[in-house]
């Protein structure tokens, strides 16, 4: 056998080995992306059960580098879903919470460090929007248990309300935010020009436009 021989020989057989792997290689990416699809749905069922589920929408994959999660396009998605879970943990509705409760503090700081992380990042305006919108959520419902430099924080509520609307202007949750927080800043205008000191959203003391709830959109 001649060197040449020798050689085409061993090259075919690196060729056949190479074949191999990228063959092994795809077969674990394709079940990769299957599982990574399916810990989707599992993960949206779960949270409807029980959002303080942990691991939502995880799975161990094979291939490094989240190529499945690449391949599916679905990074941002997950994101929101978990920046979501993040506010219904965050007890924003809950009276007896209390941003004084370190862990209070803790669960909301996350859910708004999430946000921020979408709003700044997201490739996808819609998701942008939503994340800048349940910004302005968490920013209502702070107004209801913090006293001090409350016409900042609504202002910066109405700002980032606005971001959402500009963002996707069918954001109808956004649209009612907003128009409930521009009505809340009258309302609180109007308290504090009159001698209030800083007075409780819709308790004793807050009057005019605004004093009540938010409804649905919030």
């Amino acid at each position: 056998m001649s060197r040449r021989e020798i050689v085409e020989r061993a090259l075919v057989g690196v060729a056949a080995l190479v074949c191999l792997f990228l063959a092994l290689g795809l077969a674990l990416l394709a079940r990769d992306v299957a599982a990574s699809r399916t810990a989707i749905a599992n993960g949206d069922v779960a949270y409807k059960i029980s959002p303080a589920t942990t691991g939502l929408w995880r799975t161990s994959t094979v291939v490094p580098f989240d190529l499945a999660v690449i391949l599916l396009g679905t990074e941002d998605d997950v994101k929101l879903r978990r920046a979501v879970r993040s506010v219904a943990l965050a007890r924003l509705g809950d009276p007896t919470a209390s941003v004084s409760d370190p862990q209070v503090a803790l669960l909301q700081n996350d859910a708004q460090g999430r946000l921020d992380e979408i709003v700044a990042d997201a490739k996808d305006h819609e998701q942008q929007s939503r994340a800048a919108g349940l910004l302005g959520v968490i920013g209502l419902a702070r107004l209801v248990s913090e006293t001090q430099d409350r016409v900042a924080l609504l202002g910066a509520t109405v700002a980032t309300l606005q971001l959402a609307v500009a963002l996707d202007p069918t954001n109808d949750d956004a649209k009612y935010n907003l128009e409930y927080a521009l009505q809340r800043s009258r309302g609180i205008q109007l308290t504090e020009g009159a001698g209030g000191q800083n007075p409780s959203p819709g308790g004793s003391g807050s009057t005019g436009a605004g004093a009540g709830d938010a409804g649905s959109g919030y």
